[in-house]
């Protein structure tokens, strides 16, 4: 789909309703990022802390795209993550972007065995998570921690107002309506009107470990017929390229993929 460079958030994630697919259960970006349309919502509060100085630069100057820059197709992106017990249980900021509001879904903590998948439709959607979402230098960006059975408490150093993993269901997103209870992070800076988190940031962490769900637009580009095949797909001249295969283990500062620039 084309969209243009900053889009409305809420219209780009209903815009493609069958998106992912994680551990075989089908997903709709509303029942990961938005839950029902129809469901009242409260007003949002202010959970904003200052942005790091450093941060708050590079992310400025990641935005500030040239004069010469021209509108590109897009295309909605996303990568699933899945921490194993024995695995780092913190996460960083994968690129330079600007976390805009939080909005924390109460749900469930199922484990994730296979049986359950079968026998739960729904399984992930209905597990409590944590959906971030802003902008980055080419559109859309999210970041979602998703919780399970023993690993519900996720969290965010730069947001002391949540909790998650209430035994007592009495947080803010368990007394809501519509199911998840919204934050704003729009005066943790003046100038980008919301949380800037630099490249390797570490944002919070699971007390074990979990599930976490990039969903981000970045330009489509075109299959490039001169530089051939990489081994795993064709390369995407002034688009979005992987870096990682489907099921590869990642570390720590390894690139997920890049976008091509080069005009």
């Amino acid at each position: 789909p084309h969209a243009p460079h900053h889009v409305d958030s809420e219209a780009l994630v209903k815009r493609d309703e069958e998106f992912a697919i994680l551990n075989g259960i089908r997903y709709t970006l509303p029942g990961l990022l938005s839950g029902s349309p129809s469901a009242p919502h409260f007003p949002p509060t202010d959970a904003s802390t200052p942005s790091l100085l450093p941060s708050e630069e590079e992310v400025s100057d990641s935005l500030a795209l040239p004069w010469y820059n021209l509108p590109r197709r897009t295309a909605l992106y996303y990568c699933v993550i899945y921490l194993a017990p024995g695995d780092y249980h913190r996460f960083h900021s994968p690129t330079a972007w600007v976390a805009e509001k939080r909005r924390h879904f109460a749900g469930e903590l199922y484990s994730v065995s296979p049986y359950l998948q079968r026998t739960l439709p729904g399984l992930f959607t209905l597990n409590e998570r944590v959906a971030l979402l802003g902008r980055w230098r080419h559109g859309f960006f999210s970041m979602t921690p998703v919780g399970a059975t023993n690993v519900g408490s996720i969290v965010i150093n730069f947001d002391a107002e949540l909790r998650t993993n209430s035994l007592l269901s009495d947080s803010a997103a368990d007394k809501s309506p519509s199911g998840f209870s919204e934050a704003t992070y729009g005066t943790a800076s003046r100038v980008l009107h919301g949380r800037a988190l630099g490249r390797g940031e570490e944002m919070g962490g699971f007390k074990l470990g979990s599930t976490v769900v990039l969903v981000f637009e970045a330009p489509e580009g075109e299959m490039s017929e001169k530089e051939g095949w990489d081994g795993e797909g064709q390369w995407r001249k002034g688009g979005w390229n992987w870096g990682v295969r489907n099921g590869q283990r990642v570390k720590v500062g390894e690139a997920l993929g890049w976008v091509d620039e080069k005009e």
